[in-house]
């Protein structure tokens, strides 16, 4: 009887006890369960946010290298009047209908002269609206980039040199075979 009594008070001390013990037992099991799929799927939420971070660079060079090719310099302008010349013309016309259409910013290179950077955006707008009279302009944006780069009658002139230096072309002069005959 005293084991019986014993056995008794131990099960209702210790249901008592487990009552007093399971204080986060529930939150275990839930913290256990979202870590268990946490392992499962590792890295996948992790990878997307990683490629993401490891492309951002590129999208920067791609935006950079669209700037510099379209940005008008000092060489695509008159130096006194500030007007587009032919060269800037056909540059002018090559962003408007070749370049992507997310691509279509024109940028024009800023001058020491401020009255000289308002008077070649002028007329790179003025050149716009002849060249795309019932259509939306593209953004004209001033730039303190210049690209680099030679005017188009220096490279012509060193072309036109290197050509004309060029010997013509002459064959060897023409030698019998063997010495004697049959």
């Amino acid at each position: 009887m005293l084991r019986a009594k014993t056995f008794a008070w131990g099960i209702l001390f210790g249901l008592v006890m487990l009552g007093q013990t399971q204080a986060g037992w529930h939150e275990m099991w839930d913290r256990f369960h979202l870590d268990w799929h946490r392992n499962n799927c590792w890295s996948e939420p992790f990878t997307t946010v990683d490629r993401r971070a490891a492309r951002a660079p590129f999208a920067a060079m791609v935006n950079s290298g669209w700037r510099t090719q379209n940005t008008l310099g000092q060489h695509y302008f008159d130096r006194d009047t500030q007007a587009l010349n032919e060269a800037g013309q056909r540059k002018l016309f090559w962003i408007i209908h070749s370049a992507p259409v997310e691509q279509r910013t024109i940028y024009v290179a800023q001058t020491m002269n401020s009255t000289q950077s308002e008077q070649r955006v002028d007329a790179v707008q003025q050149s716009l609206a002849q060249m795309m009279p019932d259509q939306s302009l593209p953004p004209v944006v001033p730039t303190a980039l210049e690209p680099r780069g030679w005017p188009a009658e220096y490279i012509d002139t060193i072309d036109r040199k290197a050509t004309s230096s060029i010997p013509p072309p002459r064959l060897p002069a023409f030698k019998e075979a063997g010495g004697g005959g049959l």
